[in-house]
């Protein structure tokens, strides 16, 4: 039997195959994360600070030479009057007065969780402080690179319906 034959199965076997790979290829491209900072509080009484944060990214479709990745976090449920207090290419914090149920609470937070997994990265890019009635979210770049050894960048900082939204990114 010679491989002619076989073509044609060949052929409609790919063709019914295509569009079930092309849609797990923009379901893989659509799927959010969520980054869980766990708060290490330094108060005597741990209810005055949240237990964790989470924050959500979501990378954006594929695009030759380059890649994206944006991100949110609902800083209002712990904070009001949240503004970016500082930014450059590689750094952005947003600050916000602690709400009085959180008004007390001194601490620290760092990625701990991706989806549920423990974290495994070594660069601990997203952290928070919780100081003097005031909460800091950070947004660190810094030491990070991309596959071409150029630094990932803060392409986009912002607020978005009062909470802390961005968009990071470098080249592939």
């Amino acid at each position: 039997m010679s491989i002619l034959s076989f073509r044609p199965l060949i052929l409609g076997i790919s063709i019914a195959l295509l569009p079930l790979l092309s849609n797990w290829r923009i379901q893989a491209q659509n799927n959010s994360q969520n980054i869980e900072l766990k708060v290490y509080s330094e108060n005597e009484q741990k209810q005055s600070c949240p237990d964790k944060v989470i924050v959500t990214e979501k990378p954006h479709p594929y695009q030759e030479g380059s890649f994206a990745t944006d991100g949110s976090v609902n800083l209002s449920a712990y904070a009001s009057s949240i503004s970016v207090k500082a930014s450059n290419s590689f750094s952005v914090t947003w600050v916000g007065t602690l709400k009085p149920k959180y008004a007390k609470c001194f601490a620290s937070a760092g990625m701990t969780k991706v989806d549920g997994q423990d974290y495994s990265g070594q660069v601990n890019y997203l952290r928070m402080h919780f100081v003097k009635g005031k909460v800091y979210l950070i947004l660190d770049l810094a030491g990070s690179f991309d596959p071409n050894d150029y630094p990932l960048v803060v392409l986009k900082n912002s607020l978005k319906n009062g909470n802390p939204a961005w968009t990071w990114g470098g080249t592939d």
